[in-house]
């Protein structure tokens, strides 16, 4: 992927969003994050990135001004992080063309922190395996561990904990961003644990991925987070009334929002529903499918 014959060190990568297809809240835990367990997949709704050698710093180019492309942003981090640990004496030029809504529980910024790991870690052949590009990646956020070897996988912890699930099927889903931008730490700092209210076990999730029947999946769809994001966004729950009588197999809330996701029997029905949506103006609609195990 380098261009060494040009003596300008290139690669690029691209950054998948993800849906949270199940979501449960265990408990508070010690150091203040939330025990989950989540079933997170990956989706081909990607953010592109590029990221160029230069003599030293790291510089950030975004094609969406309203991202900071200052070391508060988790590209930045990410580069940084590398740049500190690994004793690296260069820098990096990387340009961010922005396609996953922000704001949207679709972990864009996650998975650009995670491909800016696993493309420094190629540039400048550093040799971190997956399982030390996961640690890296826990220190700078609960979801990225996920994004280093993405597809589908069971999290567990705050997140850091992955365990992969092996999809081979595709799976067609809507998205529908309403273009209201979610604060994630707002919604889990409005979350109260409810000790009377029953776990719901992730197992006959799991269960019905393996046997990948899309009305079984479609049943058992579960965020638990739900809660918390109408009761904070009231105008969230209009939405996923007026997308109810679109025909969806299954649809949640992603993660902490604001996106939702639909599932499909297959791609026609998708298509389908998009240009119905569409024509309703609720917000941004992407027909997208799974990242599927090879």
């Amino acid at each position: 992927m380098n261009k060494n014959n040009c003596k300008i060190n290139r690669i690029s990568l691209k950054a998948p969003a993800k849906i949270n297809l199940f979501l449960e809240i265990l408990g508070k835990r010690d150091d203040g994050y939330h025990e989950i367990e989540t079933v997170m997949q990956e989706i081909d709704l990607v953010d592109n990135l590029q990221f160029e050698e230069t003599q030293e710093g790291v510089k950030l180019k975004c094609n969406d001004k309203n991202i900071p492309s200052d070391e508060n942003n988790l590209v930045c981090k990410a580069a940084n992080l590398i740049l500190n640990e690994c004793g690296i004496k260069k820098g990096v030029l990387i340009s961010l063309e922005k396609n996953i809504p922000v704001g949207a529980g679709l972990g864009g910024g996650s998975s650009d922190a995670a491909a800016t790991l696993k493309a420094l870690n190629l540039l400048w052949k550093i040799g971190l395996n997956d399982a030390e590009l996961m640690g890296f990646a826990a220190k700078l956020g609960s979801d990225i561990p996920f994004f280093i070897k993405g597809k589908t996988s069971l999290c567990s912890g705050r997140g850091e904990k992955i365990t992969p699930i092996e999809v081979k099927n595709e799976m067609n889903y809507l998205i529908i961003f309403p273009h209201i931008n979610i604060s994630t730490t707002t919604i889990y700092r409005n979350l109260k644990i409810d000790l009377t209210k029953k776990i719901i076990d992730v197992s006959f999730f799991l269960n019905a991925l393996k046997h990948h029947k899309v009305a079984g999946i479609s049943k058992l769809l579960f965020n638990r987070l739900e809660e918390v994001v109408f009761a904070t966004y009231p105008d969230l729950l209009d939405v996923k009334m007026a997308l109810g009588h679109f025909g969806f197999c299954g649809l949640s809330v992603s993660g902490s929002g604001s996106a939702f996701f639909g599932l499909c029997n297959d791609r026609h029905q998708a298509e389908a529903i998009k240009s119905k949506i569409e024509r309703s103006d609720i917000g941004n609609v992407y027909a997208v499918t799974n990242v599927i195990t090879p």
